[in-house]
């Protein structure tokens, strides 16, 4: 048995990917584009464990030391669903702003006042519309997610949008340093190859509603102007509709968009976005 022994692991890291793959599990570990070599792997890992189980002349001599090879298994075991804890993204987020300063800091007082009389000019006028979100300007979904939450937070010419209704998903994050006094954010989880590599991406929303930290939330809102932390000019949602949803019915991760739709990035193409 112990000259078998290579060959059972290559056959229990098999069984390992089939399983993961079979109850579509994979999306918690690795990108999409990434998930083909593991699946390839599979079959490789067949074949080489056949081999050596079948093939008397296979030499190996066995150590303790070994059993270490069996350390995947078990965590495998131990990690339940490989959801990341939504706690994980403190200190998980892009923050590239390339927009131009607004103001310089020596107007800051006259530029926190502006800013006042501006949510209460925008409060004023949303008190006044009664928003119909059946057809939302953007409805924010898994395969424009990623690339949405970039443009509004980092591109200049998304100001053009203000007023625009949208609707999202997301867990929230209500206190860190690079989110702006009197916002919170709700988002997601972003990889690019496997999930080490996670980065929170998501929305400023106006903190002028009752939520929970850590929470996951549909938000329906308009986008308005905001100043980040920097000083730097973005956009930010003001609630209009707010319910809390099942963290297990959503996708923790999502993708750039050239991950979905066969790499035609059709929704986020459709919105015709401004750069």
């Amino acid at each position: 048995m112990k000259n078998k022994y290579l060959g059972l692991i290559c056959i229990l890291y098999m069984s390992i990917i089939l399983y993961v793959w079979v109850f579509d599990e994979l999306k918690n570990f690795l990108a999409p584009q990434m998930q083909i070599y593991i699946k390839i792997s599979l079959f490789i890992l067949l074949i080489l464990g056949m081999v050596i189980i079948l093939y008397d002349k296979f030499s190996y001599k066995f150590k303790i030391s070994d059993l270490v090879l069996l350390l995947p298994f078990i965590m495998l075991i131990f990690a339940g669903d490989a959801r990341l804890s939504s706690s994980f993204a403190n200190n998980r987020v892009v923050n590239t702003n390339d927009n131009q300063k607004v103001e310089e800091k020596s107007n800051s007082d006259e530029n926190t006042t502006i800013e006042e009389q501006k949510d209460q000019t925008n409060e004023t006028k949303e008190k006044e519309i009664e928003y119909d979100f059946t057809n939302v300007d953007f409805n924010v979904i898994d395969a424009s997610y990623y690339d949405l939450a970039n443009y509004f937070t980092f591109v200049p010419k998304a100001k053009k949008y203000e007023g625009k209704t949208i609707r999202v998903r997301g867990f929230t994050l209500l206190n860190d340093s690079y989110i702006p006094n009197g916002y919170f954010m709700l988002g997601k989880y972003n990889i690019s190859c496997c999930a080490a590599d996670a980065i929170y991406v998501g929305f400023y929303i106006k903190n002028d509603i009752d939520v929970k930290d850590n929470t996951w939330y549909e938000i329906e809102g308009v986008l308005q102007s905001a100043i980040d932390t920097e000083g730097m000019e973005t956009m930010a949602i003001k609630v209009i509709n707010i319910k809390e949803i099942d963290a297990k019915s959503e996708e923790q991760y999502v993708y750039a968009c050239y991950a979905y739709d066969n790499g035609k990035c059709s929704e986020v193409e459709k919105y015709d976005l401004s750069y």
